[in-house]
């Protein structure tokens, strides 16, 4: 018996078909000359059908980077949770992190390519991905045992500040694309910081 498709399932199903086009068109040639016609062709719909999802370019931009973040960091979550030390957690959570993002199929492409359709996200006073890495850092480290009420949202700006420097700025002399690179880079230089603050006196 076929399972019922109802109009909610349907336009889910075409919603995801949009986005997995835009994904791939973005893993390929960026996004500075994606248009809504190339993105309809690569789904099979029509641009009519495409504009009853996506009210415009901008707005599919913004669902696909909204959609492969809360995926991101599902996976990374997934990670941390099979640790209870928080410094293990720290170390193997930042090492999956940065695994998925520098080997996004996307990721590269758009910042070789068009760079500037990161700005929005990471180059603002109120940065919309500094403010998703901190609220992401403090859902896995436990809010006890901090030397004082400031230092979890310091560590989490801190460990946020420093992923996305070595995503936008790739780094030839840390080591990071070493097999147990990203896992030395936490160990080295975030676990000192946690220990310094996980401490210290108020």
């Amino acid at each position: 018996m076929s399972p019922t498709v109802t109009p909610s399932t349907a336009a889910n199903s075409t919603r995801e078909r949009i986005l997995d086009a835009c994904r791939e068109l973005a893993a390929t040639t960026g996004m500075r000359k994606l248009s809504m016609d190339e993105v309809a062709r690569q789904a099979r719909i029509s641009r009519a059908g495409l504009y009853k999802h996506f009210a415009g370019r901008d707005a599919l931009i913004s669902a696909l980077v909204e959609e492969e973040l809360a995926r991101f960091f599902a996976e990374v979550q997934l990670v941390a949770q099979r640790y209870d030390d928080p410094s293990d957690r720290l170390v193997h959570s930042f090492a999956e992190a940065y695994r998925r993002l520098s080997g996004h199929p996307a990721v590269r492409p758009v910042l070789t390519l068009n760079p500037e359709l990161f700005l929005p996200y990471v180059i603002t006073t109120d940065s919309q991905a500094l403010n998703w890495g901190r609220m992401f850092v403090a859902t896995f480290l436990p809010l006890d045992g901090w030397s004082t009420p400031a230092a979890a949202n310091q560590f989490a700006e801190h460990v946020a500040r420093a992923f996305h420097t070595l995503i936008l700025i790739p780094s030839g002399v840390l080591d990071l694309e070493k097999p147990d690179g990203p896992e030395n880079y936490a160990r080295n230089f975030l676990l000192p910081v946690l220990d310094h603050l996980w401490s210290a006196p108020d």
